[in-house]
């Protein structure tokens, strides 16, 4: 399945760089974002249709391609100042091979799922399918540039679209699954005058070859002016930073936080490895300033036990905005944590015992055990909760560290250890029985 790319406008309402598709939002340029996130959903080749600053488009593109491995073919529009949208996916006309094809602009962006959902989905013969939200009071829509759409809610047919239309329920996300015989009637649109997308919509929808599907609640966007780069940063840094599996800690106090620094990573050259490999470093010069038998040793160290917290947070959080997931990273990161909890334990322990507490070293072997049991137990809970229809319950990591962070303020390095020690030990037996049959 081929996706043709419109990337031919100057997009001078966007005025955060001179080249619109090339405008890095939290560390990528929108067409890279665009096209990762279309790969992610099934798309297999592009046509990137350029006009303003060609050259220049062009040759990221193609070199996106070569590190993606995916193949891109660049056409130039070379009418992009005088002619609307419609005429630029007609310059992509002879290499689309009469299949069907994947239609969206540089500067929309949407979900992986939605992509999948438009393959997935029955397109009219000769016409096209066009991925609408219905919900009219999504907040990301600029309702005074979005085109509209009037959609026969029982058949999902588009009766009108247009941006000026009064009478309409639904809105052009910008995606579109087109069969080869849309482009004759955008030929015929373009003959009479009519160069923009929605002349050609609108002569299939006559003919009654123009359909819906209704992605309302999906993510999508059309990032146009400054207000929609601000108002997708948000909405992109809000998708990364949700976890279903997240305890009460990360949900309120770790999330919000990490968030704010990773729309700064973003724009950085860190890699999520990168940034595990940093959260971990933090707990260990943690767990080494606990080792010191005094409470300013003990103080700094639960502090950055707290701050490895958050940070562990920016590592998904990244991968996740810049499309840089990875088995191996979330492998990594899951090994890391394990030995940053015993690390920083152990370290408590030891600063129990140096102070005259030796009862710590068996309480710290209990809170070690716990510790690891929980998370070594965690995937299989969530999986057998899921499956039993249960609620997910969750104490974790981000109690853990927030027990040792407020332990060493209050200077309560046994009291925390026992805390710990029973309420980890204790939920790994709870989920047992739960869980039991």
């Amino acid at each position: 399945m081929k996706c043709v790319i419109l990337a031919a406008g100057q997009g001078r309402r966007l005025k955060r760089s001179d080249s619109k598709p090339l405008t890095s939002l939290l560390g990528l340029p929108l067409i890279e974002r665009t096209m990762r996130t279309a790969m992610e959903g099934g798309v297999t080749g592009f046509v990137v249709v350029t006009g303003y600053q060609a050259e220049r488009v062009s040759t990221f593109v193609r070199a996106l391609g070569e590190r993606l491995q995916v193949e891109v073919t660049t056409v130039n529009n070379p009418d992009w100042e005088h002619r609307e949208n419609g005429y630029s996916l007609l310059c992509a006309r002879p290499y689309l091979q009469q299949a069907p094809f994947l239609l969206t602009m540089a500067d929309h962006l949407f979900e992986a799922d939605t992509v999948r959902r438009l393959l997935g989905a029955s397109l009219p013969e000769g016409g096209i399918l066009l991925a609408c939200d219905h919900h009219r009071c999504n907040p990301l829509v600029d309702l005074e540039d979005v085109t509209r759409v009037r959609v026969d809610t029982h058949s999902g047919a588009i009766q009108a679209i247009g941006k000026g239309l009064a009478d309409y329920n639904a809105f052009d996300t910008g995606l579109f699954l087109c069969a080869p015989g849309f482009l004759d009637r955008l030929q015929e649109a373009i003959d009479t005058g009519d160069s923009t997308l929605s002349g050609a919509v609108r002569r299939l929808a006559d003919q009654g070859q123009a359909r819906t599907l209704d992605v309302s609640g999906a993510f999508w966007i059309d990032v146009d002016d400054d207000a929609a780069f601000r108002r997708a940063e948000e909405a992109l840094l809000g998708l990364a930073r949700g976890k279903e599996r997240d305890g009460p800690v990360s949900r309120y106090l770790n999330r919000p936080l990490s968030a704010r620094l990773s729309k700064r990573l973003a724009y950085t050259g860190l890699t999520p490895n990168q940034i595990s490999l940093f959260s971990f470093g933090l707990s260990l010069l943690g767990a080494a300033l606990m080792l010191i038998p005094h409470y300013w040793g003990l103080l700094l160290g639960g502090i950055l036990a707290q701050g490895a917290s958050i940070v562990d947070g920016c590592d998904g959080e990244i991968a996740r905005l810049k499309h840089q997931q990875s088995d191996y990273g979330g492998w990594l990161d899951a090994v890391l944590d394990r030995y940053s909890d015993a690390l920083l334990l152990t370290a408590l322990a030891l600063h129990c015992w140096q102070i005259g507490t030796p009862a710590a070293i068996p309480i710290g072997f209990l809170a070690v055990t716990g510790a690891l049991v929980l998370s070594y137990t965690a995937d299989k809970y969530d999986g057998l909760m899921r499956d039993k229809g249960g609620s997910r319950f969750r104490l974790g990591r981000d109690l853990r560290l927030l027990v040792i962070a407020l332990g060493a303020l209050f200077n309560l390095p046994l009291t925390t250890l026992v805390v710990i020690a029973t309420t980890m030990n204790g939920e790994a037996i709870r989920r047992m029985v739960v869980c039991r049959g």
